[in-house]
This record gives structure tokens, sequence and C-alpha cells, in this order.
């Protein structure tokens, strides 16, 4: 049950209005009638009888001046119901006609009746002013049979065309105003109680009315009522069960984010509201352990509204049930093969142990909380831990999602989801008793008790006629809806009282916009009603069980398909998060994400789940691409031996680690081995992957993947291009020898006729001086750069004569060097 969270808001409709076009009397001469579509306003009024011209009566209920609306019949007013008017479908068309004694949900002939009647405009087009025309059953309801028969005579279709043992009385008429589009109006009558005479001894009176515009029936409506001066001839036991969920916030939400949880837990909440309608009130409570899990998982940072909620859900007295996480279809999962039913896996990802007290204190009310002999929290237990400002370590899931829960043993599919086969899956999974709604069971002769045996599996079965106007009162925007619906409840309470039937079972709805004053009120007047008493969930169960039949309910073709996409794309992430060190990062909030999109609320608007289910699915697939190899241009390897640079991309925001590994098109080149790096998250790294040249020379394509260190195949492979060229390191090598072979010897040859160019000039110097004459030397030795220029010539005229002719002057000399005996 999801509580409004906008007071205001348009009245939808809802699938127990008893609110259809057709009476009785009027089916026969509507055997040969055709529907005139109108543009301007669907489900416009047709004639029925020959003589009716079409047009005039479209116009009828089209806008006209005032001097011409139609007025009340005299015949009507007598309580003579014109021959064969013609009648409009008004259901489809938004006209909506609500009947209910104006002050109660029952009915007291013991005065005057107050009558309210509703006209609500819910069509695009004003509505002529008309004539309402208040009618009541014309024989008493004593059994669930003709109750039915009463409510479904203006539905029409088969079951109301197949009986007409429940006439329609005229007893008022009133004028209606014309409405505007989306406007509404409550026409009030004051019957006598003498209209009523001959139903003094009914325990339900059938209550009606008719909506006019000229001669056509646009709208009507019908109701029943126990009547409060008949005594009761016995009580029955009704168990309520109620869902404690937050609405679909139009994605996955694994958690509830910390705004929302402000939001929703403050005085005016929506979670507060759910829990203010249904507190201290004798009805077992379906909660999504998502709520609880979600004000944990903050520890001391948690809104202080939010650990307050928790204490007072932990303080109630209602029995409290879990709903799967997230409030998940378990049908469709049994329908598409699971091993088992999710739940969810980590929450490591979304705690910081800072706001954490040593041994993980701070995880709010109820985690380690005692029961007394009735199911209820113990005061001790449901005190709110103090937080402490030390960290410590992480509360584990176990902690995160314990609670003293009065029984853990119920499955509670969507309504008429349920196939052959899933009551075991969920025997399986742990949840041996099942709640079914209505339409899953086919029905018995007269009455039946709550519990029942299904397929060997126990199971708890709502009753329908019980549960459809319980959930149209909790939804129910204005009074005269709420107490029409109520007022359905309490009279098939008041058939039931008489019967052997020990325990009846209702349960409101979940996903839907409930009102807390409604939803409350209801069970304030079914626990105080003369013909009922409130139970516990548990006497609903223990009740002596009846065979039952399951009616096959399997979802759609569509849906499951969608769904075993979601779990196999989960299943991917699950394998590719072994790249992490902690797989949990990965894995936690991708299953809470997958269990938010398995909601049940989600099956009120499939086209708007196929949506965010088909965002998610990109969105995962985004993440197995997470990782990847980038592509390379041609790379040239011209030795025997190197390393493959190879570039892998993280964008993941946590480091992982990869083996690359690299396989080559031919035998042009042998890897080695593969090679494990760590990349840092959002970043790339380079990674050299060792190659060995093989045969020959060419172009080899090298096929580089990835893998975790477990196995799993990361990303998709990458072809990278190889010109292996092996042969130019030995040619170059011996290029390069023979050049340095060259360089060198050219370096000794130089040096060698360097060496004896210097030798033969010192002995040609030295012979020249030898020759030289001594009185040409000079008396004092002056330097060297103070000789006389003249003798530079006589120098190298010496030196370039033949150095024989040297050697011959040298001997006839006969002085000594210095050339003293010259002189």
């Amino acid at each position: 049950m999801v509580d409004e969270s906008i007071p205001a808001r348009p009245r939808a409709d809802s699938p127990t209005r008893r609110t259809r076009p057709l009476s009785r009397p009027a089916r026969f001469a509507l055997g040969g009638a055709a529907f005139v579509a109108v543009a301007t306003m669907v489900g416009a009024p047709i004639a029925a009888n020959a003589g009716v011209d079409p047009a005039a009566a479209l116009q009828a209920v089209l806008p006209v001046p005032a001097a011409e609306a139609a007025s009340p019949h005299s015949d009507a007013a007598r309580g003579i119901r014109p021959a064969g008017p013609s009648r409009a479908v008004a259901d489809d068309s938004g006209l909506r006609v609500s009947v209910s004694p104006t002050i109660s949900s029952t009915v007291s002939l013991g005065g005057p009746v107050a009558i309210s009647v509703e006209i609500e405009n819910a069509t695009g087009e004003a509505l002529a002013p008309g004539v309402v025309r208040l009618v009541r059953a014309d024989a008493d309801i004593d059994d669930a049979g003709e109750l039915d028969e009463w409510l479904a005579a203006e539905q029409g279709g088969d079951q109301a065309a197949e009986s007409d043992a429940a006439g329609m009385v005229p007893i008022a008429d009133g004028e209606a105003r014309g409405l505007p589009a989306g406007a509404a109006t409550v026409v009030s009558f004051t019957v006598a109680a003498d209209a009523f005479a001959e139903l003094a001894d009914s325990p339900v009176i059938g209550l009606g009315a008719e909506l006019l515009v000229g001669d056509t029936v646009v709208a009507s409506g019908t109701s029943a009522y126990a009547n409060a001066d008949v005594p009761a001839s016995g009580s029955v036991a009704v168990a309520l069960a109620a869902p404690v969920t937050t609405p679909t916030t139009g994605g996955a939400a694994g958690l509830i984010d910390v705004d929302q949880l402000t939001n929703w837990t403050s005085p005016t909440g929506l979670l507060t509201r759910q829990l203010d309608a249904l507190a201290g009130r004798r009805v077992a409570i379906g909660i999504d352990p998502r709520i609880i899990a979600s004000i944990r998982v903050l520890g001391t940072t948690a809104p202080p509204s939010a650990t307050a909620w928790l204490q007072r859900l932990a303080e109630l007295p209602n029995e409290i049930f879990p709903l799967a996480y997230s409030d998940a279809d378990v049908a469709v999962q049994a329908q598409v093969g699971l091993p088992a039913l999710l739940g969810p896996t980590s929450f490591a990802d979304a705690m910081d142990p800072a706001n954490f007290p040593a041994g993980g204190s701070s995880i709010g009310v109820g985690a380690e909380a005692e029961q007394d002999a009735t199911g209820t929290p113990t005061a001790s237990a449901t005190d709110a831990p103090t937080p402490q400002p030390t960290p410590g370590t992480l509360p584990t899931n176990e902690q995160l999602l314990s609670w003293p829960y009065t029984r853990t043993d119920l499955a509670w599919p969507g309504d008429d989801t349920v196939a052959t086969g899933d009551l075991g899956f969920f025997a399986a999974s742990g949840l041996t008793t099942s709640i079914l709604a209505p339409g899953n069971v086919e029905p018995v002769g007269g009455v039946a008790p709550s519990s029942a045996t299904i397929d060997g599996s126990t199971a708890l079965v709502a009753d329908g006629a019980l549960t459809e106007p319980l959930r149209a009162a909790a939804t129910a925007s204005t009074d005269t809806e709420w107490r029409e619906a109520s007022g359905q409840v309490l009279a098939s309470l008041a058939l039931d009282a008489g019967t052997a039937r020990t325990t009846v079972f209702a349960t409101f709805d979940r996903g839907s916009v409930s009102q807390v004053a409604r939803v409350s009120a209801l069970i304030d007047e079914i626990g105080n009603s003369p013909w009922s008493t409130l139970a516990g969930l548990s006497e609903a169960i223990g009740a002596p069980p009846e065979a039952r039949t399951l009616i096959d309910e399997p979802e759609s073709d569509e849906r499951r398909a969608q769904v075993s996409r979601l779990t196999e794309v989960e299943a991917q992430v699950t394998e590719f998060s072994t790249v992490l060190t902690d797989p949990a990062l990965l894995t936690g909030p991708v299953r809470r994400e997958l269990l938010s999109l398995l909601d049940v609320a989600w099956l009120d608007d499939l086209e708007a789940w196929n949506g965010v289910a088909t965002e998610w699915l990109v969105a995962q697939r985004g993440v197995l691409a997470s990782i990847s190899v980038v592509p390379s241009s041609t790379i040239n390897v011209v030795s025997t031996e190197t390393g493959v640079p190879t570039t892998i991309e993280n964008t993941l925001p946590y480091p992982v680690t990869v083996v690359v590994d690299v396989s080559p098109s031919n035998g042009r080149l042998i890897v080695e081995e593969q090679v494990e790096q760590t990349v840092e998250p959002q970043s790339r790294s380079t990674v050299r992957v060792p190659v060995a040249a093989g045969v020959g020379n060419g172009e080899v394509t090298l096929t580089v993947s990835l893998a975790s260190t477990s196995g799993v195949p990361i990303g998709t492979p990458v072809d990278i291009p190889v010109n292996v060229q092996a042969d130019w390191e030995g040619l170059g090598a011996a290029i390069l020898a023979a050049i340095a072979v060259v360089v060198f010897g050219l370096g000794v040859w130089r040096n060698i006729r360097r060496r004896r160019r210097d030798r033969s000039a010192a002995a040609e110097a030295a012979g020249l001086e030898a020759a030289r004459p001594e009185s040409e030397a000079p008396e004092t030795a002056r330097p060297e750069s103070e000789a006389p220029e003249t003798a530079e010539p006589e120098t190298e005229a010496i030196t370039d004569a033949d150095p024989s002719q040297s050697a011959r002057v040298a001997p006839d000399a006969g002085d000594d060097p210095t050339g003293s005996s010259r002189g």
C-alpha cells in the first residue's frame, strides 16, 4: 500500500467501480443498438429504439441552452419508468455515478433515509443538465449470489444478461445541473422509510441511480448496504494484510536516497502516513526490507526522522512479515527458470566505515531485537542505540536486513500472476505459505475458508467480495465513493455472518495511491461492525484448510522475456566483476537495481517499466565494455625477441587486474607468456607482451584479449597488425661490424703513416743541421724567433737539397759542428 503523496489528485478509474450505463429493464431494447462514434465525446449515447433519432439522442448530452434542457418527466416522478429509453455507455467516457447513504456506510430504515448521488464528469466535454433517478432493489438480497447479481445489474455483459432477478424500483427523481469537463456534483435525496417497506427484513438493501439527459440514460451505478435494523446472525473473523512500500521513482533504485528518506519519514511523509493508518490496528504489515536497509546503511548519518520512523516500526504491536527485497515479483522469477529467489548480495558499496561505531552498533533499531511470546519486540530490544564516533567495521548483510518479524515464511506475489509450479518454487526458497489473489484460484460453491491447500502447498486466498471493495475504499477520493465501497464490504460481511466460515482474508493493494484517513476509517468500520471482528494473520493461516485449484495465470511472454534479459545481463556482470579485488563493489548495486526493476508496482505500468528496464540493460552493457584494449596502428618487429606494446583502458571507478593474452595469426611470431596488469580507476595503462620471431618474415595479426585472473573473458578482443622483419637484425649487425672494421683500419693506417712521416722529417732535419758550414754558425745564440729571415731560404734550399749531397758535404768539412774551424 502506497499512501498518496499529493492529497489533491485526479480521480482515477477503479477496478471495483460498479458504475455502468445500463439498467436491466432496458437490455432487451439494446439488442439491435449500434454505437455512434463521436470525435468530441467518447461514449455519446445512441438511440436504442427505431423511433428515436440518433442525432437527437446525441444532442441530449451535449451543452444546450437552459431553456432547452430536459425537465423531469411526470411518469418518472410517479415511479413509472418510460418505455424503452435510449442508453449510452458511460464507463469508458468518464461519466461516473456513485450512490450512498449520506452519513453512514449502512442503511437504517427506522426513519427517513438520507441518500447522496455523486456525479463526476471526467470527460473532455461539458455535460448538459439532466435528471437523477434514484432506484432500489425490488426484492430482498439475502445471499452472495443475489448481491453479485444486483451489483452486476447495470454492468451489462453475459452475467447481467443471464439473470433478471434483481429488478429496479424508482423511488425518487432529482434535478442535476450541467457539469463542465472535470467537474462533479452531489444530488441529495431524503426518502421516506415507507419506500423500503418491502425490504425491512432484508439483511442487505440494494440502491442505485441513473442519470438521464433528455430521454437518454447516460450513466448509472448500483451499490449495496447492510441493513442496520436486521440483527446480526453471527460474526465473521476478518484478517487483513497491508503492504508498506514506496513508489517506483522512474528508475532502478536499489536503495532509497537520503533526500527521499527525509521526505517520506517526515511528519507528513508517505511512510509516516502509512504507519499512521495501520499502527495499533489488527492488520498484518508486509514491509519492504529495502526501507530498513536504506536507513541502516547510512549509519550515524541517517536522517533523524528516518531513525525515528524505524523506532516507531519496531514498537508496533502489529504482525509484521517481510516482502521480497524491493517488493520484487516472486512469480516472474519462478517463471523465467531461476534456481532460487533473488536477494541482495552486498551493501558494502553504500557504506562508509566512518559512519559506524566499533562493532557496527549503529545499524539502527530492530537488528538484534528480541520478541515476547506474541512476536512483539520487547522494550529493551527496541531502544535506539547511542551512536559512537569511533569508526568500526561495517555491518554484515544479515545485520542490515534483520528484523524481529512475526513470521518469514510468506510469499506475496502480484495479483493474478501465479502459474502452475510456482508455489513449489516458493516453498523451495523457504516461503511455504503463499498469499494469492481471488482471481488466481478457482471459486468454490458456497463459502470457503481463507486457508487452502493448492498443489500440495499452503495458501492464503483473499476473498474477492471483500478485497475488491476494500481496495476501492482505500483509494476513494470522495466521501460518497468511500461510503459506497465500505458499504459493499459490510454488506458482504452481513451475508457471511450466518455461514460456517471461520475466517476470511482480504488484502490492500500495493502500488496504489491510498489515503490514510480512508484506510484507518475502513479498518475501524470492519472492527466495530456487528457482523465482523478483526483477526490476526496467524488465525487465518491456522484455520482448517480446504483443497482449492489454482488458475494458471503466467505473466506475459513479453515480460518474461524482458526479465530473462535482465537476469542474464546481471549474471554477466557478476562474472565480469572478478576483475575487481572486491567484486561486491560491482555486484552489490547491480543486484539491488535488478530487484527494484522487478517491483510488483511496475505491473501497473508495463510500458514505463519496459523503458526503464531497457535503459538499465544499456547501462550494464556499458559496464561490461568499460575495460578494453585500445586499438593500435601497425607495429614493426625487426628483432627476434621484443615486447608488443598494448594499451588497456579502464573507465570504472575501481582499480582492475586483467590478464593480457596475445594470439598470433601465424607462426612468424611466437608469444612467450601472458602478462598480468593492474589498471588504476578511469585511466589507461600500457603493457608489453613478450614475443619472439618465428619462421620467416611478413605480416602477422595479433589478437589481443583480456581476461580476469579467474579466467573470465573481459571485453572484446582487438586485432593489431604487425610487420615482422626479423632477418634485418643480422644484416644490420654485419653492416655495422664491417663499418666498424673499416673505420678502425683507416684509423690505424693513418696513425702508422703519420708516425712514419714524423720520423722522416726528424731525420732530414738532423741531416741538414749536420751539413751546415761552421762559419755560418752565429757567434752568440739568439732566440729562434730573432733569426734573420735570410736564413730561411737557405734552410729551405738545404732542406730541399738531395739528402745524399748533404751526406757528402759533411765529411769534407773536418770541423766540429759549431763551425769554429772556419774562422
